[in-house]
């Protein structure tokens, strides 16, 4: 087991306000995020970007990971935090070693989200905060647009359509489904190890559609105008987020304590 307390701490040095350039679901967590809650887990952190709002925020942040690649370019884009290869069901850690845990759009990829929620608990501090984001089963989960792309290739791949010089198209494409939850069901998950404070839903219609239009341009658009139209994008579909439509959103939040 690791302990937490070996990570490394970074101050900020500089005035820079590093939360304009966070969005919706993001944006949200790292408002609720405690100042004094370090050393912070991020839990699925990818390439580390969000790890670092959050060594910058707390001043010190781990982020784990089960994609190598991504822990090879955020450790070296962020030498100020901590990443560690690993996945969510199995932390590396000792008992009650973190003062607050982002699990952001994150749940709804792991093989087993109940013994992921246990694993979160056993490594937060008594009082300490979890943050959770994940899809919500609203009126317009099924246009998610990651499982709808990936339903397509699916279906793609069955089809054995022949390519050019040998092989098929789509003939090595796997696919795995995520998860969209219900409120009630969320709570069911974090069981008796956490008390929840909060409870935010934002997004419907609007979310979904442009998450997916800028999944195509990041896809196929050049680099000079991917910027300016994603950031244009991102901003449209936070007006969307910031709108409450209850049980018919698209997105859920949590605020959770430590018991």
């Amino acid at each position: 087991m690791q302990r937490a307390r070996s990570v490394k701490s970074f101050a900020v040095s500089t005035p820079v306000s590093f939360r304009e350039h966070l969005f919706d679901r993001y944006k949200l967590l790292y408002d609720w995020l405690p100042a004094d809650a370090a050393p912070v887990l991020d839990v699925g952190c990818g390439n580390g970007i969000y790890t670092q709002h959050l060594a910058r925020k707390c001043g010190a942040a781990v982020g784990v990971d089960h994609n190598q690649k991504n822990l090879a370019w955020a450790k070296k884009e962020f030498p100020f935090c901590e990443f560690v290869f690993s996945n969510g069901e199995n932390l590396p850690f000792d008992d009650e070693s973190f003062g607050a845990v982002m699990l952001t759009e994150v749940l709804e990829h792991t093989r087993d989200d109940r013994q992921t929620l246990r694993e979160i608990a056993r490594v937060t501090k008594p009082g300490g905060t979890l943050l959770l984001s994940t899809p919500h089963r609203g009126l317009f989960a099924g246009l998610d647009p990651d499982n709808t792309l990936n339903l397509l290739f699916t279906r793609l791949s069955k089809m054995r359509i022949p390519k050019p010089g040998g092989g098929r198209f789509y003939e090595n494409f796997s696919f795995d489904w995520h998860r969209h939850y219900g409120e009630e069901e969320l709570r069911d998950l974090l069981g008796e190890n956490w008390r929840v404070e909060e409870v935010a839903f934002g997004g419907l219609f609007l979310y979904p559609v442009l998450y997916g239009v800028e999944n195509l341009i990041d896809s196929f658009g050049s680099t000079r105008s991917y910027w300016k139209d994603y950031r244009m994008l991102r901003r449209i579909r936070g007006l969307d987020f910031d709108l409450n439509f209850g049980k018919l959103s698209y997105n859920i939040a949590f605020r959770c304590t430590r018991i």
